[in-house]
This record gives structure tokens, sequence and C-alpha cells, in this order.
């Protein structure tokens, strides 16, 4: 995704710096970070195994590598990865004072797009009595105020202290696409949308793949919560999607709850499709600090490997 704003970033080094004003402070405190954003999953970023999701029967053993962590990790790998292109271009922004300031308004830009030649870029905030807006414009160099188009749009209602509250950020990328520019890696998708609030704990964060029609892939669906102390949980939800032998496609949810250095528990959930009508295929599996399986539990299975005595304490992110 870092490949959609690098013509921003480029005229964002460009420009010269200058004074913050305690306004333009405000503003900014509107914007989200990637310390409120991001997954924060132990364990360096990686690729998920051959097999990954598909391989829901196969046997595991205490010791062997969890492949419920590595889907995990896929799919916090995924979550970051969509917002990173974004997070990189708002801490871009923080290190500029804007170009135009008015007193519910800040405009950075607009500055030449260099890898579109003969468009111009703009991000602009307006304060309103009870959020503020911003969003991420283009136009054709020269013409009117009418003319700028939006790739980005976003909202953030403050609540309870600095940076505390309620947002939401849009990617348009059918729009962007429309007008003939390279959207890099969400090519297959028209919207990338990211919903959290940050003013309680846990911090959560929600984000919403919608593919491009016409749609040959399912909406994926994320969910991210995170307490003190290096709590976090991973959900996923893939509707319609082929994840049992058969001839049918199910329903796949899994949650995943992990802590800073005693490993993690994770449960698949699927419903529908080959799984008897009224019934739910289940796994519970646990991981160890080093990522590797202490506990496995099917439904569709009466012995248990290892010991559940194993897993981690992660009730904490049990409340809703």
């Amino acid at each position: 995704m870092r490949n959609c704003w690098l013509l921003l970033l480029g005229c964002l080094a460009a420009a010269c710096g200058g004074n913050f004003s305690n306004d333009d402070l405000e503003f900014l405190n509107a914007l989200p970070t990637r310390e409120d954003l991001a997954s924060e999953l132990p364990g360096a970023s990686g690729t998920v195994s051959e097999g990954g999701l598909r391989r829901r029967t196969d046997a595991l053993a205490v010791g062997e590598p969890s492949r419920l962590y590595q889907d995990t990790r896929e799919a916090s790998d995924t979550f970051n990865n969509g917002m990173d292109g974004l997070l990189t271009l708002l801490e871009e922004i923080r290190k500029l004072p804007p170009t135009t300031r008015e007193p519910e308004l800040r405009v950075w830009g607009p500055w030449p797009a260099p890898q579109h030649p003969g468009h111009e870029v703009r991000f602009a905030m307006k304060r309103e009595p009870e959020r503020f807006t911003y969003l991420l414009q283009y136009r054709t160099r020269g013409a009117g105020e009418e003319e700028w188009w939006s790739a980005l749009e976003g909202t953030f209602q403050p609540d309870g202290g600095l940076r505390k509250g309620t947002g939401a950020v849009r990617i348009l990328v059918k729009e962007t696409k429309a007008h003939g520019f390279d959207v890099g890696g969400l090519a297959n998708l028209d919207l990338l949308e990211i919903v959290y609030q940050t003013r309680a704990l846990p911090i959560t964060v929600r984000m919403r793949f919608v593919p491009a029609a016409p749609r040959t892939a399912s909406e994926i669906l994320y969910a991210y919560r995170e307490l003190p102390g290096g709590l976090g949980e991973m959900g996923f939800l893939l509707e319609d999607t082929d994840i049992l032998p058969g001839t049918r496609r199910e329903d796949l949810a899994i949650i995943s709850r992990w802590t800073k250095d005693r490993g993690g528990v994770g449960i698949i959930s699927v419903t529908g499709g080959d799984v008897p009508v009224g019934f739910t295929a289940t796994q519970v599996e646990c991981w160890d600090a080093s990522f590797r399986v202490t506990y496995l539990k099917r439904s569709w299975e009466t012995a248990e490997v290892g010991s559940a005595s194993a897993c981690p304490d992660v009730s904490a992110l049990e409340q809703p």
C-alpha cells in the first residue's frame, strides 16, 4: 500500500519546515498514529507457512510450530500493511506546518504530484463543533476549486483527552482507480475502511476490505483490541470460502488472544457449507512464547493434544 502515497510523501519531503502553533497541534492530534492503530503481535513479521488455513484436518503434536499462530501472524501483517501507507503519510504531515491556516481549516499543499504529471495534491483538515474531518485530494493542475476529488476521507471525534476519541478512515480505492492512478497492492479492492476508538481500554480497531467488482473474492473483516502490558486480540472473518474438504463453501472466523511473552490462545469457528446444519466446527489451540503448540482440541475429535493448563491467561480480553 505504501506505493499509493509515494507521490505525496515526495512532496512533503521537499516542503519547507517551520513553526507550529498550539492550534496547529490540536488539528494534528486528531490524526491517528501507528502507536494507536497497529497490531503488536509478538514475533517477527513473516508469511504463513504452506497449508495455513487449508489444513484444518492435519494432525498436530505438542512442540510443533503453531499453525494458528501462523494464521494470526498473517492476519496481523495484512492488517498492519493495510494501514502502513496511510500512517506513513500522516507521520510525514506531522513534521510540517500547514501551508494554509484559517480559524477552522488547515491545508497542506497544493503541490505538484510528481508521479502524476499535470496533477496537484493537497491534504485538508476542517474543525467542526463535534469533530474533525480530513481529505487527501487531487485535481488537474490549474483546475478550479470544484475539481478537487478525494482519494481518502477521515473523521475524528475527540472524547476524553489528548488523542482520545473515535475515528474512521476510508481509502477510496475505486474512485482513485477511476482517475487512472496506480493504487499498488490495493488494485483488487474498491474500498478499505478503518474504524477505531481510543477513548477507553481496550483500544479497538476494525478494518474492512471490500473487493472490487465483479466480486470474485469475499469481503474480509479484521478487528483488533489491545490492553496495556502486551495483551492483544485479533479477530478475522472470511465468509463464503472453501475451507473444508467437500464441494460447498463455509464461513470462517478466527479469534486469537495473546500475551507479551507467555504465548497465546486461538479459537477457529467454521459454519455452513460442509459443516452439518446447526453445528459449528471449532478448534482451540494454544502456543507458548516460542510459538509452538502446547494444547489442541477439536470439536470433531474426542482426544485432546497436550493440557489446557498450559494455555496462558488471556481472560482480561474475554470481556466485550
